[in-house]
């Protein structure tokens, strides 16, 4: 059998190794050339001279081909044949299933069109960032118009039998769920979220309107200074700074390079501490639950992690459960009133307290609790209309709008704070924005659990739980399978709701 690599010593000593080592060397190859990529990827969003765009689209089309080509080459198809005799253990096995997974989605994409769809992307989240600034839609509309044409057309590529173009690109974050079910999900969330909302807001007008006089929360707050604290409170939860590091961004992100590198940013306004203190929160717990992946798997499908929707549980657990708790910022304070003393005076209750400040928005990002799903709702089915060919993109800006009014209750200046406000459409993410949702009511579910059995009392035991039941396994399950295991249920919104109900209406 061909060894992975060219002639020599090194091949002899690949030669020698079992099918099933060398597939997994082979594997380990494939991520040592996707960590490339996502290193320029992240380079691009967060220092790349604006004079670098053409170029650097260019060499991220390179890098998507070269990787289609392995990821679909005879000599990956010839190593997964003959590990499978050696696929003795139920680990062994998933690999293999993953690997073939992962094999038949790259065979149904032509390489043209992988080629097409990174250049267009990293060209486009570009344009967008800077377009979003002057809320000049007009300039990337044409990018945003190319993008949709060509994730529809590799949508109804990957799509499963009897499936849309939209099922197809579902699939990529949410593997199992379809258009339907995330239409009777948003369907029965849009029966309580509503009135919830509508409750919380009445309560609480009052109580926010007088903590929005303490000057002390308008800040300013020096960019600096924000960032002194948000690299202490992402280390507060257990983010390991020897193997991460924290940036800016124009929408914060988190990106795993490799094993070791798991990176993250956030965004700072003069006025708004929130802002980045949250963000930061929410990507910390990205690379939580990436620096928690089985490490002897790392390189390979089964040391993923387990789906969008569990990754976004991670994130939205440290920035909602822990991070808008009274309890978190007793413990923070300290570090409060060291870095911005004028607002440790108004004390860590009041500061919490308008944390969970409840309602209608424009920008999901600065979204409370209660009303997130909302906004991801509209995202969804816009999205939708869009791959389908039933909402043109340059028909995005007034639907927007309308969709706002009608399900928050508020309607965008400019496109800066409307439908140009995520960067997942540039970067060609349709798709991902229900697994929001999910990853919401997952949070819930798995912090009621890790409670249940006394794991929250310190954040240290309550990371020491998500590492046990959800880190650990990788993609050793599907989410359903996986969530039943860590909880004893199936993934459900009676938790999440629950929730809402104790924080935002009890008393």
């Amino acid at each position: 059998m061909t060894g992975v690599v060219g002639g020599g010593p090194h091949r002899m000593q690949i030669e020698r190794m079992s099918a099933y080592d060398q597939l997994i060397a082979y594997l380990k190859e494939l991520d040592h050339l996707g960590a490339a990529a996502r290193l320029l990827q992240w380079d691009q969003e967060t220092g790349m001279p604006p004079k670098g765009e053409a170029t650097r689209a260019d060499i991220q089309s390179t890098f998507a081909r070269v990787l289609h080509e392995k990821a679909v080459s005879t000599q990956l198809a010839d190593l997964v044949a003959a590990a499978q005799e050696e696929a003795t253990d139920s680990d062994r096995a998933r690999q293999l299933e993953l690997v073939r997974r992962g094999v038949e989605r790259a065979k149904k994409v032509p390489a043209a069109l992988v080629e097409e769809l990174a250049s267009a992307t990293s060209l486009g989240q570009q344009v967008w960032a800077r377009s979003k600034k002057a809320s000049d839609f007009a300039t990337f509309l044409p990018h945003l118009e190319k993008i949709v044409e060509l994730r529809r057309q590799e949508g109804a590529c990957i799509a499963p039998q009897g499936g849309t173009p939209y099922d197809g690109l579902l699939s990529d974050y949410e593997r199992g769920l379809r258009t339907a079910d995330w239409t009777r999900l948003f369907d029965e969330l849009e029966k309580e979220l509503p009135a919830l909302a509508g409750e919380a807001i009445e309560r609480n007008t009052a109580r926010q309107a007088e903590l929005g006089k303490l000057d002390a929360l308008r800040g300013p707050f020096p960019a600096v200074q924000q960032m002194d604290l948000c690299r202490k409170l992402a280390s507060s939860i257990g983010y390991d700074f020897e193997g991460g590091r924290l940036d800016l961004s124009a929408h914060p992100f988190s990106e795993t390079v490799h094993l070791g590198d798991s990176r993250i940013t956030t965004r700072v306004t003069p006025d708004d501490l929130g802002g980045s203190v949250f963000s930061t929160l929410h990507e910390t717990g990205h690379a939580l639950y990436e620096q928690g992946l089985p490490q002897a798997l790392a390189g390979t499908p089964l040391g993923g992690f387990a789906s969008m929707a569990v990754h976004e549980s991670q994130s939205r657990l440290w920035e909602n459960l822990i991070g808008r708790s009274d309890s978190f910022w007793r413990d923070q304070w300290s570090v409060v009133s060291d870095i911005f003393p004028d607002l440790g005076k108004i004390g860590p209750e009041r500061w919490a307290e308008r944390s969970r400040w409840v309602r209608r928005t424009l920008v999901r990002t600065e979204s409370d609790e209660v009303t997130y799903n909302l906004h991801v709702l509209v995202r969804f089915r816009l999205e939708k209309a869009m791959i389908a060919g039933d909402l043109a993109a340059r028909d995005l800006p007034g639907e927007w709008n309308k969709a706002y009014r009608a399900m928050l209750g508020v309607e965008p200046a400019n496109h800066a704070e409307g439908c140009m406000q995520d960067v997942h459409w540039s970067a060609g993410m349709f798709g991902y924005f229900p697994t929001y949702t999910l990853g919401n009511l997952l949070s819930a579910q798995l912090h009621t659990a890790a409670a249940a059995q006394g794991r929250t009392s310190t954040r240290e035991d309550l990371l020491a739980w998500l590492r046990e039941n959800i880190h650990a396994h990788g993609s050793r399950w599907e989410t359903p399978e996986l969530i039943k295991k860590a909880t004893g249920k199936e993934p459900s919104a009676s938790e999440f709701l629950a929730h809402l109900r104790r924080r935002y209406l009890a008393g």
